[in-house]
């Protein structure tokens, strides 16, 4: 029994110096998802006095969804009131405002969520591969109110950075990989 508790100590400093400290696609998911708080809801502030907005809406068929209403006529009457205003349909797109939104008529609404979609590549950058680059695809689920920036594209390519510490793999921003990437080159 005491020769196992002595050989156990070293047995597992031999299994964490013979560890792969290689990146795979489901480690670069799980940091990628944690870090940019995948899915991310996309806001679009509406200024609810823009008569530009308001006719894209029109243009658009947000009203005749029964969305939006549009003032298309402003009397003198109804001056303070919003040429946009939004109906029941769309409370479950709209977010909370702040009193200075209110104060400006600003409105956020929902347009839809960035979702991590997956890995395309893995790429280690150096031969010691302690730091590493993955490319993964992000899509855009869009609901009624894409149209107001409708030149989201239904997916992306986006890349993300990595560098293998003491604490294991971690996200790193895209200039800190290419200045240690230029550090390993100047040593070489």
């Amino acid at each position: 029994m005491k020769s196992i508790l002595r050989i156990l100590p070293l047995f597992s400093i031999l299994l964490i110096c013979c560890q792969n400290n290689e990146l795979d696609a489901k480690k670069a998911e799980s940091l990628i998802v944690k870090k940019y708080k995948y899915p991310a809801e996309i806001d679009f502030e509406v200024f609810c006095n823009d008569p530009m907005l308001a006719e894209r809406m029109l243009e658009t068929g947000l009203e005749e969804m029964g969305l939006v209403k549009i003032m298309k006529i402003r009397d003198f009457k109804y001056r303070d009131k919003p040429l946009i205003e939004f109906t029941a349909l769309s409370k479950p797109f709209l977010s909370e405002t702040t009193s200075e939104e209110r104060e400006y008529k600003i409105q956020k609404v929902k347009i839809g969520a960035r979702k991590f979609d997956r890995i395309i590549k893995v790429t280690a950058e150096t031969n010691d591969k302690r730091i590493a680059v993955v490319e993964y695809n992000i899509r855009y689920d869009m609901n009624e109110f894409w149209v107001l920036w409708s030149n989201l594209p239904a997916e992306k390519k986006e890349k993300a950075y990595f560098i293998f510490s003491d604490n294991g793999w971690e996200i790193i921003e895209k200039k800190d990989a290419e200045l240690m990437m230029l550090q390993k080159i100047m040593e070489r």
